[in-house]
């Protein structure tokens, strides 16, 4: 029996083609998975190494809020102060924690922009894979960088002199964890809206003014009237308050919630939006 041609073996393993005339020429696309979530967890176990645990990545996101918490909290004369359920060392430990944390999530999410220039994005999008697989691994990825980030700095704060009660170190975390689904989704939405460069440096700039406008760097009750009216309708504001509020004997505000799910419904829409255009092509 005669061996194929090199010719013929190529051809065959091309994948199948639709012809029509006067169109292009294009690839079939493999039918999109029926089950829930099909590869995410091979999808997410490569990225988290490629991503998460990428050295410059994970840098960021445990030296960040560890050296602004040296600034503001650890050995200053007021740090062993105590008040509500933590001295004032934990609470700023954990007020960076929230904007640290914040900040990895956005730009792990925002790694999308890079996937889509090196056409990671559009090979995904050949597979069986769905849109909602891919928003699944982008959001899990942002929020594992984040509980690594808080990890870090309670770990060093632990050492230096931050102490709260028990429960704090757990709620505290939990709560910045779930409010970081607004910086997730915002980091994808951007990531898709703007080149790689562009989303890291509207990440960075919004994200310090948001945080400023949040009462991260300090009190709104010190800043003009105007900031005050303004500041409850910006992204960071419900996550930051939302999550120091065990800290302290305040009543819990409902618009905290509120203003975190506006926004990460809205930010998702966004992302969710360009990911069905990206793998309609």
């Amino acid at each position: 029996m005669s061996a194929k041609k090199p010719s013929q073996e190529a051809s065959a393993a091309r994948p199948e083609t639709k012809k029509t005339a006067g169109q292009p020429i294009r690839a079939v696309r493999p039918a999109p998975s029926r089950r829930p979530l099909h590869g995410l967890w091979p999808l997410l176990r490569h990225q988290f190494r490629h991503t998460v645990l990428y050295p410059s990545n994970l840098g960021f996101a445990l030296l960040l809020p560890v050296i602004m918490y040296f600034m503001f909290g650890a050995f200053q004369s007021y740090s062993s102060i105590w008040r509500g359920h933590s001295n004032v060392s934990a609470q700023v430990m954990f007020s960076m924690g929230a904007y640290g944390a914040t900040m990895a999530a956005a730009s792990i999410a925002a790694g999308v922009g890079i996937e889509r220039a090196s056409g990671w994005s559009r090979q995904l999008a050949l597979t069986p894979t769905t849109s909602a697989t891919y928003l699944a691994n982008k959001i899990l990825l942002a929020l594992a960088s984040a509980l690594l980030s808080l990890l870090g700095l309670m770990a060093v704060g632990f050492f230096c002199g931050a102490k709260a009660e028990g429960p704090m170190w757990v709620a505290v975390p939990g709560l910045i964890l779930c409010g970081s689904l607004v910086t997730a989704n915002m980091g994808l939405a951007l990531g898709y809206l703007f080149r790689s460069d562009a989303a890291y440096a509207i990440i960075g700039g919004g994200s310090a003014i948001f945080a400023f406008l949040a009462g991260v760097w300090m009190p709104l009750d010190n800043m003009p009237e105007f900031f005050r009216d303004f500041a409850p309708y910006t992204p960071m504001y419900g996550l930051f308050h939302f999550s120091q509020w065990p800290l302290n004997d305040s009543p819990f505000n409902w618009a905290w919630i509120v203003n975190i799910a506006a926004w990460t419904a809205f930010f998702a829409a966004i992302a969710i939006r360009r990911i069905r255009k990206d793998t309609a092509r």
